[in-house]
């Protein structure tokens, strides 16, 4: 609206400008070309703010390469039939199809041709790769084990992953019904694309539903740059099932871009948005959503890759995967998921005047559970740790190990010693007395520091109020020290509970280390609301 305004009162200068000095008519249709110029320029902007391009891959370019250094099986180049060696392995991660050589890529991307992201034929028919298929593959005609020689022989469906032998092939029916995920899949003859002139890019125009029962699309969204890299290896995998133009990367496309297939579905079909990553980047995604305002917000489910995967916990989907995921049994597990609301909360800060200045207010939103004191300083560590550019590691259990340090060594020091001196809490507008602590918590969910139920736990967690991550209350409880936090990690103890609430007020008087949802950050004094904003769409594993 302040770009609208602005351009408004652009052209009402520029109108009284020209109006002084031209008064013939041509001078007149000039202005009116302006004008209507300006009027086109600021529509596009407007219209940018709520819709994105949904771009699509021009498969007739060649097929979408990746290099790889091992495979999981022996494979055979599709172009010269070689077995191809360790070093020198590539495969489109799309459709299959390997090579083991720069030239055999060329020939490939040139004879050898690529899942189809959108066609124009009526029916959806099988795509056959020769060779590589996967263990324990069955002939679906006489029913006997195939691709069992050691040789490029035999062929399967990259859609549907059907298998069958060199001489029973031509047995098969040419239409392809997408296998056991077709209630997951977008078929290519139902995309329609136009080409953008401009950029001379592929978009996305309709999308039109298959005669497929209960159909309701995966979108999967990952980010082949955080946590510790698995998401690339993941991504690719969804690639080989699903519809490629179904996957996107976060490293290459804003969330915005992907969950506009929310808004090119049609409007009785309920689409599902796979995170893989981290409670980051699930945070991310419903921001988008929220942000974006779609009419019929999408169901959302977690990959969990990140290290403490607090919310997959809680929605069923476990806590942690690694790059090897089997991406049938998962996607059978999103299809038997129910849909559930999660509650997000506003977390509102003002801070106090600082030598004369007022650090501008500023919001974010909570999932998880938010906390100030040795339980953000532990994670503040750790994080400035992992962002050196001498860290390393990667791997998900070290990882742990190296926050457990950062945590054992404030055993003895005590950085965050008589917290409740530095800050007043308001819960529902009641101010709270605060014993000695260290730190202060604040749940929206079950599971905290990595899989801790901390209030349910105890003797006190039998008379402990209720916990729903939908019934729009928080549950507050404090830590004497990070020792404490320890001895709740290996069940040892409870927390310090100091109930539940609707709202909640911080007032902050000196310097602490605070976090949200695992972002943690070196918190100014100053105030700090928490209120109820809305509700996401979630999938939820019993």
């Amino acid at each position: 609206m302040e770009c609208i305004r602005l351009t408004g009162s652009f052209i009402a200068k520029l109108t009284s400008f020209i109006t002084h000095r031209m008064s013939d008519t041509t001078e007149q249709i000039v202005l009116s070309i302006i004008f209507a110029l300006t009027v086109i320029v600021v529509v596009k902007l407007t219209n940018r703010r709520h819709h994105y391009d949904l771009h699509a891959r021009d498969v007739m370019k060649g097929h979408r390469w990746c290099v790889t250094g091992m495979f999981s099986r022996p494979c055979y180049c599709n172009i010269c039939e070689k077995l191809i060696m360790v070093s020198d392995g590539a495969f489109c991660d799309s459709c299959g199809v390997c090579a083991n050589s720069p030239e055999c890529i060329v020939a490939a991307d040139k004879t050898l041709p690529c899942k189809l992201i959108a066609t124009k034929a009526l029916v959806h028919k099988h795509h056959w790769i020769r060779g590589n298929l996967p263990l324990n593959a069955h002939c679906m005609v006489c029913e006997r084990d195939c691709g069992t020689e050691p040789k490029l022989n035999d062929w399967w469906c990259c859609w549907c992953h059907l298998s069958a032998h060199d001489a029973c092939v031509q047995s098969m029916a040419e239409v392809c019904d997408l296998g056991e995920l077709k209630a997951c899949i977008v078929p290519p003859n139902c995309i329609r694309l136009k080409l953008s002139r401009m950029r001379k890019t592929l978009l996305f125009k309709e999308v039109s539903r298959p005669e497929v029962p209960n159909w309701s699309p995966v979108i999967v969204i990952g980010n082949r740059k955080s946590g510790s890299n698995e998401a690339d290896s993941v991504l690719s995998s969804f690639r080989n099932f699903l519809n490629p133009a179904q996957v996107k990367d976060l490293a290459d496309h804003p969330p915005e871009e992907a969950l506009e297939w929310c808004r090119l579905l049609p409007s009785d079909v309920q689409c599902r948005v796979v995170v893989a990553g981290g409670d980051g980047t699930v945070g991310w995604i419903f921001n988008a959503i929220h942000k974006m305002k779609l009419m019929k917000s999408p169901l959302v489910a977690v990959l969990p890759l990140g290290t403490g995967n607090d919310l997959s916990r809680i929605l069923g989907f476990g806590e942690g995967h690694s790059r090897y995921v089997d991406i049938v049994e998962y996607l059978q597990e999103v299809n038997s998921a129910k849909p559930a609301k999660l509650d997000r909360w506003k977390v509102h800060f003002i801070s106090n005047w600082n030598l004369g200045i007022r650090i501008p207010a500023r919001e974010c939103f909570m999932n998880n559970y938010l906390s100030v004191g040795v339980d953000a300083l532990v994670t503040l560590n750790f994080d400035r740790a992992r962002q050196s550019p001498f860290y390393i590691c990667r791997n998900r259990l070290l990882n742990k190990m190296i926050y457990f340090t950062f945590g054992t060594k404030d055993v003895f020091e005590h950085e965050c010693k008589d917290l409740d001196q530095k800050l007043d809490l308001y819960m529902d507008q009641q101010k709270v007395e605060l014993p000695n602590m260290e730190a202060v918590v604040v749940l929206n969910i079950a599971s905290w520091g990595a899989g801790v139920r901390p209030w349910t736990m105890g003797a006190g967690g039998a008379d402990a109020p209720k916990q729903d991550f939908s019934d729009g209350l928080l549950e507050v409880f404090c830590l004497a020290s990070s020792f404490h936090i320890a001895q709740l990690q290996l069940g040892l103890s409870e927390p310090i509970r100091l109930g539940q609430c609707s709202t909640l007020k911080l007032c902050l008087k000196g310097m602490a280390p605070m976090q949200v949802d695992g972002e943690p950050w070196e918190q100014y004094p100053g105030t700090i609301v928490v209120s109820h904003s809305h509700q996401a769409s979630v999938l939820l594993r019993e």
